[in-house]
């Protein structure tokens, strides 16, 4: 169950594309390390996954893009993961955010959990307000759900999850949309899985 909300996870913060460098070679290396790195985790195979970890630091030799780059960090994450080893699969996990813009969500929202874990309240606290910021400032612009779903995100993890449910029931009344209905539908699931997350990666919410 821990392995298969990791992925949930991690897919949902790093959005990983394998697309960069169009050699045919790199694309094949590519696509086997994603398969090694899947197979090798449902199987719980550590020597595939001992393989894999092997190809991400031949790929990040060869592929030093911010596409690669955050291609291999995101799967020796999830090797690391799986390996039980915790440090090293936030440091990779962090290595992969880091490829991304300084004012993009997905890496604020990282930096915000990093600073929560770490029990460094005033880098949380400035990253949480960040990343609202910069949510509140694109959806002043044009309504975009992306942007909404990660305030809510940050919400939760300033406030709690009745703020953030807050914060969702006024989205629904001014963008009725089928994914925010959905969205409010699977409510309590996506609370228990944020809660396991934040359970599993020892942090507790600033307030």
């Amino acid at each position: 169950m821990k392995k298969i909300l990791y992925f949930f996870i991690v897919f949902v913060l790093i959005v990983v594309c394998a697309k960069g460098q169009n050699t045919e070679n790199l694309n094949t290396l590519r696509d086997s390390l994603d398969k090694m790195v899947l197979e090798g985790t449902l199987r719980n195979d550590t020597t595939m996954l001992e393989r894999a970890l092997k190809l991400s630091d031949f790929l990040l030799s060869i592929d030093t893009t911010n596409i690669g780059k955050r291609h291999c960090s995101h799967h020796r994450s999830m090797i690391f993961f799986s390996l039980g080893h915790m440090d090293e699969a936030m440091a990779n996990a962090e290595h992969a955010v880091l490829t991304l813009q300084a004012n993009n969500p997905l890496r604020l929202i990282f930096m915000s959990e990093k600073y929560l874990r770490e029990q460094n309240k005033d880098s949380a606290a400035y990253y949480i307000e960040k990343t609202i910021a910069v949510c509140d400032s694109s959806l002043n612009d044009e309504y975009n759900e992306d942007m909404a779903i990660n305030k809510i995100k940050a919400i939760y993890l300033r406030d709690g999850e009745k703020k953030a449910k807050i914060y969702l029931s006024e989205l629904l009344r001014t963008h009725p949309s089928p994914l925010l209905k959905a969205f409010d539908e699977d409510w309590d699931e996506w609370v228990r899985m944020n809660n396991e997350e934040l359970k599993l990666m020892n942090i507790k919410i600033l307030r």
